[in-house]
């Protein structure tokens, strides 16, 4: 971990607070407590939207028919570019050109040319298209490479290549594919890939390709590297991971086949670049409410599934790994260094936050918790030590605000703004605040976070308010109580579970593992008293281990160890009910959870018992 005079050499961190029609620009007050603002030379700027550079060395401010350009560190004025119903803005990822889109006039037809393609340093357009309308799904329209040495632009059936060093000659290459409905470039420059997405359509599958972008010319287009085709999909999402070596697409379509959500379908569909693998991502069934590659590209996060959503880190091969559990979340956030992770509920949630550290073993532990009440936005800090949340219009016209929270959940700052359109961080180069672990607890001054509230049982309205409110079930949509948490698989390969698999080791199976081997032990210490049991020891132990292992799965089944030979007779042809059940909803094709292939492994044993204790009764 950095020195104290090194942290405080570290370049400040600036927020950019946008109300109506004005941008402000506020820094952190080092060194005090609490946490404190301070304004910037840059306090009332008249800004519509706002867009930073993705190194946050300039920030590009709207104004009605103006664009401003200033300098990220200095606040100062560099450009200002004269545009007419300006709407959107974004820099290259060398912040050598500037994408401008403008409202074209009503009836101007396509000889407006709104989409713009500036050297902004010099003030002139190397390129200008038109485009019939603005999509913040599809922005920036001209999409470049990470060394600008090509610019990409969706059209009709086509992504079109262009040379930034000579946009004059025109297309130098395209990528032509009847239907296509969009792309996304790798992040890698050295050997840049382009996915590009078709939909369904006349019974014919839409798909997800995968082509080398230095192989397309301007004639016809060669086969993808890797394709994957679905049905139902209707638009998709392309995320690349960090390295340029995988893919995933988030696929949704408006309506539901199974009839289940009134906000339509998602899947997750996953694909390597070399071709080698391509899969569904198998995730707790319902929708997908967000996915984030880790800054590595090495591991994935998903949070999927009708409520209580669970959330999963996957590996980079697609492989299950580690569970988090489930809750009302819908939103993950992994910190610029790839060390921290936020899981949080946000939207029609209660704003609930549960921040977890990635262990060196790839092993996610939770450091803490907290509630951001009515937030709708969450972002890491440049540094990676704290979170900053917001309330927003037009989302939300009361209670408008920001707040900063450190990774433990415990609140450092909370200011309300009476309408705020916009809170966020600056961005920052990549290496630009080292990797810092947790600061030792015995070195802390703050004092320990709360952590939120566990959601409570369903309460009967005619209830609510008395005692018998607290035996009226423990029903919730915010908590699976049969969830388990932990690394997923059975081996350092990390293989998913399966029908047959022994279930990995948790908590409970280790207590049991060595409450069975003090047993043991205490038995070849007792060893005539054994013999002198009216039961075969052998039985004896069968009967006990079974009902430990169920324990991993159903806790309950531990207090059924003193009842009577019936009652846990009764006990076990339940459990066996209920895992003829799960192999009749995996025969049918259901996705099943860990936690319900792990039950079906226990088959088996529960068989086995069963058969022993018919024998006693």
């Amino acid at each position: 971990m950095p020195a104290e005079g090194m942290q405080n050499d570290l370049p400040a961190q600036l927020l950019t607070v946008r109300i109506p029609d004005v941008a402000s620009i506020v820094s952190l007050a080092r060194n005090k407590e609490p946490l404190a603002l301070q304004t910037t030379k840059i306090s009332k700027v008249p800004a519509g939207s706002i867009s930073w550079s993705q190194d946050g060395a300039y920030l590009g401010a709207i104004s009605p028919n103006k664009v401003t350009i200033y300098d990220g560190k200095n606040q100062q004025q560099v450009a200002a570019l004269d545009l007419p119903s300006v709407v959107a803005v974004s820099f290259s990822p060398k912040n050598t050109y500037l994408n401008t889109f403008q409202r074209p006039p009503q009836g101007s037809g396509n000889a407006e040319k709104n989409l713009k393609v500036w050297d902004w340093r010099k003030g002139t357009i190397v390129m200008q298209l038109f485009q019939k309308s603005f999509s913040r799904d599809h922005w920036p329209a001209v999409a470049f490479t990470p060394d600008e040495t090509s610019a990409l632009h969706l059209v009709t059936n086509a992504v079109n290549v262009y040379n930034p060093q000579n946009f004059s000659q025109g297309v130098a290459k395209k990528l032509a594919v009847k239907g296509l409905a969009g792309f996304a470039v790798s992040p890698n420059a050295s050997a840049p890939l382009l996915a590009a997405y078709v939909p369904e359509g006349k019974g014919a599958p839409g798909f997800v390709g995968i082509w080398d972008l230095n192989q397309l010319s301007k004639g016809d287009s060669p086969a993808p590297i890797a394709r994957r085709s679905f049905f139902r999909a209707n638009a998709a999402q392309l995320l690349w991971n960090f390295k340029g070596t995988a893919l995933l697409a988030l696929t949704s379509s408006d309506t539901d086949a199974t009839n289940q959500s009134y906000y339509g379908e998602q899947k997750l569909n996953y694909l390597s670049a070399d071709g080698k693998n391509d899969c569904i991502v198998q995730l707790k069934e319902g929708p997908v409410h967000d996915v984030q590659w880790s800054p590595s590209g090495e591991h994935f996060i998903t949070v999927a599934g009708f409520m209580p959503a669970k959330s999963t880190v996957f590996t980079e091969a697609c492989k299950p790994f580690f569970d988090l559990g489930s809750g009302g979340h819908n939103l993950v956030r992994w910190n610029p260094q790839g060390r921290f992770v936020a899981v949080a509920g946000f939207g029609n949630l209660p704003g609930d936050i549960l921040f977890f550290d990635k262990k060196a073993d790839g092993k996610l532990k939770q450091m803490g918790a907290t509630r951001a009440d009515n937030a709708v936005s969450l972002e890491w800090s440049p540094d990676g030590r704290t979170v900053l949340t917001a309330t927003t219009a037009p989302r939300l016209r009361v209670d408008n605000g920001f707040q900063i929270y450190k990774y433990t959940g415990e609140k450092l700052l909370e200011q309300k703004v009476e309408v705020l359109l916009e809170a966020r961080w600056q961005p920052a180069p990549p290496d630009t605040f080292p990797d810092r672990p947790q600061s030792p607890r015995a070195n802390g001054s703050a004092p320990a976070p709360t952590a939120a509230a566990k959601p409570s049982g369903y309460v009967l309205p005619h209830l609510r308010g008395s005692a018998g409110a607290s035996s009226s079930g423990n029903f919730s949509l915010g908590h699976d109580p049969n969830d388990s948490r932990g690394r997923i698989g059975v081996n350092a390969h990390h293989k998913s579970l399966v029908p047959g698999a022994v279930a990995p080791d948790t908590k409970t199976a280790s207590k049991n593992a060595k409450r069975r081997q003090r047993a043991k032990g205490k038995g070849g210490e007792d060893g005539q008293a054994s013999e002198d049991s009216s039961q075969p020891a052998g039985q004896v132990k069968s009967v006990t281990e079974g009902v430990s292992a169920l324990t991993t799965t159903e806790p309950q089944a531990q207090d059924d160890a003193g009842a009577d030979p019936a009652k846990r007779l009764r006990n076990l042809q339940k459990k066996l009910r209920q895992v003829q059940q799960l192999k009749d909803k995996h025969t049918a094709g259901a996705v099943l959870e860990p936690e319900q292939l792990q039950k079906i492994a226990s088959e088996a044993a529960l068989l086995q018992d069963i058969k022993l204790l018919e024998g006693q009764t």
